[in-house]
């Protein structure tokens, strides 16, 4: 090799050998950027903590001692009620924060309890139907009816925004509050069951309804009054009573309760009741045979109503 090229090797060696240490020298230097971290999403108590159109319903939960549920760990639904919604019955924080008496606090308890779901439901999974609550009365959930298109709850209270994720479940905002219902409420709040309100209210017997425990309603709905050509004006309260205390018994009776075979006497002390249960639940009893129990367990504050297909006549 002659000197010239020996030179001109030595150079491109010695340009080679700087262009890797610089690049190496780069590489070391190179620092990772790490990838953004997901945003850790909120507790139902968490999101209405953090917003002040749920300031009422907070301090309602902290005076109620349900916060510490709201974020714990499940799958819960919330009906959560705006501020202005407190606000149509004269409640702000200052009424909630007035609160001391141990059975007041236990009542606000139930009444948040009956705004909550022990499930995750979004709105496009809600259905025409009557779903159990945390609200529990001997140990049954009580009965919210939930009707779609439009969304209303026990036929009055609005959904006014759906689906606001949580880690937890699921908020559904509404325009108003939910009061646990009576079994006079539930069938109020429903018109299948119009004529029996009406037959009830004629009767005299709405406050018997509404403030005894413990009773159980097989409740007919409007199509079975008219199958009979039931014809309420032209029926005396007299004539009323004995008809419709056959569709009441004196203790509660869930559907889990009732076994094939089984009797009962109902409030018309004339009327005993047989029940037949080879192919879903039906019911004797009087001059009526075979009535069908379509829905089963609704649940209310003071007992239980079963939905039947007939008018159980004396």
């Amino acid at each position: 090799m002659n000197y010239m090229k020996k030179i001109n090797f030595l150079a491109i060696a010695v340009v080679a050998t700087a262009m890797i240490f610089t690049a190496c020298k780069k590489e070391d230097t190179k620092t990772e950027t790490p990838a953004p971290s997901a945003p850790v999403q909120k507790t139902i108590a968490g999101i209405a903590s953090g917003d002040t159109t749920f300031s009422i319903l907070v301090a309602a939960l902290n005076k109620a001692g349900l916060v510490a549920t709201l974020n714990g760990t499940g799958n819960f639904t919330v009906f959560a009620p705006t501020n202005a919604a407190f606000r149509k019955y004269e409640i702000d924080e200052k009424v909630i924060s007035e609160i001391t008496d141990a059975e007041d606090i236990e009542e606000l308890k139930s009444v948040l309890l009956y705004h909550v779901l022990g499930s995750e439901v979004k709105a496009a999974q809600l259905t025409n139907a009557y779903v159990p609550t945390l609200f529990t009365v001997n140990g049954n959930g009580v009965s919210l009816k939930i009707g779609i298109a439009p969304v209303k709850l026990n036929a009055e209270v609005n959904v006014t925004t759906a689906d606001v994720d949580a880690s937890n479940g699921v908020i559904h905002i509404i325009d108003d509050l939910l009061f646990p219902p009576t079994i006079v409420d539930i069938a109020s709040n429903d018109p299948l069951f119009s004529t029996l309100v009406a037959a009830v209210g004629k009767a005299g017997l709405v406050e018997t309804l509404d403030e005894t425990e413990n009773l159980t309603v097989f409740a007919p709905i409007n199509q079975a009054f008219t199958d009979i050509n039931f014809d309420l004006e032209a029926t005396s309260k007299e004539a009323l009573t004995p008809i419709l205390t056959a569709h009441v018994l004196g203790s509660q009776v869930r559907s889990t309760q009732i076994m094939n075979g089984q009797k009962v006497t109902a409030l018309n002390p004339a009327v005993e009741l047989t029940f037949n249960t080879t192919s879903g639940v039906k019911l004797s009893g009087g001059k009526t045979i075979d009535a069908s129990v379509l829905a089963a367990d609704v649940q209310a504050t003071n007992g239980v109503i079963h939905v039947i297909n007939k008018v159980i006549l004396p």
